[in-house]
């Protein structure tokens, strides 16, 4: 069977966030071909993708025909299926891998039917980006280590920051609870479509790629009250944006604020804000004048939250206890810390 080496090589991109890192499920690390699709799985998120003239069961570690294929220089593959190992010929080369003919993963017993599929409303993606630092890595609160999926709303929060998002339009599907580790993956993937299961929610892309998560079945805490400020209006100085990078070279990431993204610290007082950051390597910190008059504040934020923001927005609200962002569609609540020395 003659196959375009880019199409495969692109299938394979696609579902390969999908590949566990150790196979503690069988074929785990493993390329599956049901028919004219490749699929992979690893009890957290499921991804396929079709296979233009392919029709094949079977699975592929995904490590050597991965490999073997960026190694190719040939445009177009000649693949022969066998009993136990797939021939793969290109120009003079030939390479023989392991074939399982026997599926053994549970993606049908663990995944189910998938349903009727629904446009995802606009913005959707935007608001997973703009939510998911928000969730906590703190995995015995596993109702915050996820993003919460309602009607027009999606928001995320690790109890020292809420980020919210409001779409034009409702979720056409059941609210769902997404973990951020899935989240972190699908928001490279332009999806198109959704689809609701018992236990997991389904995206599809114009291309046909599949991205199927598990969602937890829990509810996520009442956020609103949280969200009304009162207080000071401040407005970030213009070079804000410069400071922060040279703050970015010794920030690191906090578990509890901002997850995988590095952050900073902040501090307001007597009209003047110092940013600082510290790391394994050494800190920094840099003042700047500000038109503030009310008492010390400190906080801590997501850097790359921050340089996205400061140039859009010119003012924030700082309350008696926490500070509040807003967009036209966002809002973001940030907890205080102590007072700046």
């Amino acid at each position: 069977m003659k196959i375009n080496k880019a199409e495969l090589q692109n299938a394979l991109e696609a579902v390969r966030p999908g590949l566990a890192n150790r196979e503690t499920i069988e074929q785990s690390t493993s390329f599956a071909f049901y028919g004219d699709r490749v699929v992979t799985y690893n009890d957290e998120i499921s991804i396929s993708h079709p296979v233009k003239g392919m029709d094949v069961t079977g699975a592929i570690k995904a490590q050597t025909l991965y490999a073997f294929l960026n190694k190719v220089q040939k445009e177009e593959i000649d693949i022969e299926w066998g009993e136990n190992q797939v021939l793969i010929k290109a120009g003079r080369s030939k390479a023989g891998i392991t074939l399982e003919q026997e599926m053994r993963l549970p993606i049908e017993e663990e995944i189910g039917k998938i349903g009727k599929w629904y446009k995802v409303p606009k913005g959707f993606l935007e608001a997973l980006k703009f939510c998911h630092p928000c969730c906590s890595k703190d995995m015995s609160r596993s109702v915050l280590a996820c993003v919460h999926v309602e009607g027009k709303k999606v928001e995320a929060s690790d109890s020292y920051q809420i980020a919210i998002y409001t779409l034009d339009e409702d979720m056409p599907t059941n609210g769902f609870l997404i973990p951020a580790s899935s989240v972190r993956e699908l928001i490279h993937y332009d999806i198109k479509d959704v689809a609701a299961g018992e236990a997991w929610v389904h995206f599809r892309t114009e291309q046909g790629t599949v991205f199927s998560t598990r969602i937890l079945n829990n509810t996520f805490p009442d956020t609103s009250k949280h969200m009304k400020v009162t207080g000071e209006a401040f407005s970030f100085p213009d070079d804000t944006n410069q400071i922060l990078e040279r703050a970015t070279v010794f920030s690191m990431k906090d578990t509890h604020v901002g997850g995988d993204f590095p952050v900073v610290t902040i501090g307001i007082k007597d009209k003047r804000m110092k940013i600082a950051a510290e790391n394994e390597y050494g800190w920094f910190e840099e003042a700047a004048r500000v038109k503030y008059d009310g008492a010390p504040v400190t906080f801590k934020i997501g850097v790359e939250f921050l340089t996205n923001m400061s140039g859009k927005l010119p003012s924030c609200i700082i309350g008696k206890n926490k500070i509040r962002f807003s967009g036209g569609k966002w809002e973001h609540v940030v907890a205080m810390l102590a007072e700046t020395e």
